[in-house]
């Protein structure tokens, strides 16, 4: 066990934690606890339309991933990257709205689709430092890392009228959907914080954004269809300056984590294998229901789902890359950057015109 956890630490960890136990917490911390909301009518949101905002597919690893010289849980190139994407997004893109959809949080329903919205009572392990009642939580869902990373603070807020309207869209698609009262994971928090602020710095004591950022959750099916008809459904939000970002990994194996250190953390032969071919079903095509059909033969031929299962034994952090499919919308998919190290893969990708 402590060979598992010192790839993420690299100190010793003396709670008494379960090898068993935490791969399920990092790899189904999916479904925290949330708050029912009842959909109530507020002030509409106002939007604006835009032509189609860029779109982006995020690895984003564990806690470690904010820290740029953790060479263990992180990835510095990916870092570099994803603060690049955010530079542009904050001083280019110049957004409404971010929608965020992150592999640690799936719903309870095969058909089920909810919406976050900040709630003053929601807090997860450690305390977030509000700065006002509308902020985001954070939810530390991580476990046995270094106590620091249980003290970063990172200052977005929500917008129920937003949060509603998406909920609106998502009905309207064929989806059933409400808001509930929950916080940000770290699949959102720990690459934003590395996208829109110093990392560095625990604290900045002000917002990261100056616009609303909404969590969307996944659905509670773990098939790559209903992933993408997500996508296509918040797909029109790209025309009305909004962003959506997709938070995942491209290739996430928790299981082999004590394989991937015996081997001295180099690549195992499934990582660049499926990072290659992710990244070829991805940009083979410009049109997205092309791309869909590929991405859902990993489910239905054998020798491709050999690979994605070793590459995804379980799949959360790999259907974030299916919204971004679905959300798509006949654009263009670049590989922004590629790495795989031991059983993880560290791609980042952009849609764009």
């Amino acid at each position: 066990m402590s060979i598992f956890l010192r790839y993420f630490t690299k100190t010793p960890v003396t709670q008494n934690l379960t090898k068993k136990s935490i791969i399920q917490d990092l790899t189904t911390a999916a479904t925290s606890t949330s708050t029912s909301s009842t959909f109530k009518m507020t002030s509409a949101f106002s939007f604006k339309t835009s032509p189609k905002t860029p779109l982006y597919f995020f690895s984003h690893g564990g806690p470690t991933f904010g820290d740029r010289e953790d060479d263990f849980g992180g990835d510095a190139g990916a870092y570099d990257k994803v603060h690049e994407i955010g530079t542009l997004i904050k001083n280019k893109v110049k957004p409404d709205f971010i929608i965020v959809i992150s592999a640690h949080w799936q719903s309870n329903g095969a058909n089920t689709v909810e919406v976050a919205i900040p709630d003053t009572s929601n807090s997860f392990r450690a305390k977030s430092e509000k700065l006002t009642p509308d902020e985001n939580d954070l939810i530390y869902d991580f476990y046995g890392f270094p106590s620091h990373m249980y003290k970063q603070q990172f200052h977005t807020v929500g917008s129920e009228p937003l949060a509603n309207d998406i909920v609106k869209t998502l009905t309207e698609n064929g989806f059933k959907s409400s808001t509930v009262k929950r916080g940000i994971d770290h699949g959102v928090w720990v690459p934003f914080r590395v996208a829109f602020t110093d990392a560095r710095i625990q604290d900045t004591g002000k917002p990261a954004i100056d616009v609303p950022l909404i969590q969307v959750s996944l659905t509670g099916s773990n098939l790559i269809e209903p992933a993408v008809r997500l996508g296509k459904a918040l797909s029109s939000y790209r025309q009305k300056n909004g962003v959506i970002i997709c938070s995942g990994m491209s290739v996430h194996n928790l299981r082999d984590i004590g394989r991937a250190m015996g081997n001295g953390n180099r690549p195992l032969p499934y990582t660049p294998a499926f990072n290659k071919l992710l990244t070829k079903i991805l940009t083979s095509s410009n049109d997205s229901s092309v791309v869909a059909e590929e991405l859902e033969n990993l489910e239905k031929l054998s020798d491709l789902r050999k690979l994605y299962i070793s590459a995804h034994p379980t799949p959360e952090h790999f259907l974030p890359v299916a919204v971004g499919v679905g959300a798509s919308n006949n654009d263009t998919c670049k590989e922004l950057y590629s790495k795989g190290k031991g059983s993880l893969g560290w791609n980042v990708y952009e849609w764009s015109s």
